[in-house]
């Protein structure tokens, strides 16, 4: 990965910290974690500082209209060229319906489009394999999930033609602070894993990637079963 600056969007979020840490390189680099203000977000600027990376955090939150995104997508530039940009927003406990989609679907599609601007070498959206296939127990971050991935697959064919490689990467459930309270399910998997599936698939220059491998033939095997049939929690 060249020395350019590196983007994450949501600095507090385990999965993203994980993969920005395996595509970083070596210390220095300008780096920028963007979210709301939140003790993880400081502890991860730390751990980074401590490494011996220039880390600078800046607010982002669903709510940025297109001007405030541009802008600060620009304060993240300001110092050098956008190299890497990793988008790993989502939440799964929004209050509301409407929350939810504006969280893990619209406010992702208008930063996907801006950031695309910015043409970045590499961007990587951590999507979801509720994307593909959403269930009930789950609908507004499914249904969130599912507009954000299809931005980022329509933004790869359009901005491949300018340099721009996009990653859209469908983890199944993934062992974090977030869903610490929930059964685990089969095909579960870790932020670490996660992260080295994205610096495999980035070598080979995939545009999709699931985690595990097994879960892209899981989603095709349940997506032919009846819902009818299956337990509830996979409906």
């Amino acid at each position: 990965m060249s020395p350019g600056t590196a983007l994450l969007v949501g600095g507090s979020s385990e999965i993203g910290f994980a993969v920005l840490l395996q595509l970083l390189g070596a210390a220095p680099r300008r780096v920028v974690l963007a979210g709301r203000p939140s003790g993880e977000l400081w502890w991860n600027a730390e751990k980074l500082r401590d490494a011996g990376y220039d880390v600078c955090t800046t607010q982002y939150d669903a709510g940025l209209s297109v001007d405030e995104i541009d802008g600060m997508l620009r304060h993240a530039c300001a110092e050098g060229p956008l190299e890497l940009a990793i988008v790993a927003v989502g939440s799964m406990s929004a209050e509301t319906f409407a929350e939810s989609l504006a969280v893990n679907g619209f406010g992702v599609s208008l930063l996907l489009r801006a950031l695309v601007q910015h043409k970045p070498t590499q961007l990587v959206l951590l999507s979801s394999a509720a994307a593909v296939r959403p269930r009930s127990s789950i609908a507004a971050y499914s249904l969130g999930k599912q507009l954000a991935d299809s931005t980022a697959v329509l933004l790869a064919r359009q901005a491949a033609e300018t340099g721009v490689r996009v990653l859209v990467v469908r983890p199944g459930f993934v062992s974090t602070r977030m869903t610490a309270d929930l059964p685990v399910p089969p095909l579960a998997t870790s932020a670490e894993r996660v992260a080295r599936r994205v610096a495999a698939a980035l070598e080979g220059g995939r545009t999709v990637v699931w985690v595990p491998r097994r879960m892209g033939l899981a989603v095709r095997v349940l997506a032919v079963v009846p819902r009818r049939l299956l337990p509830a929690a996979w409906r």
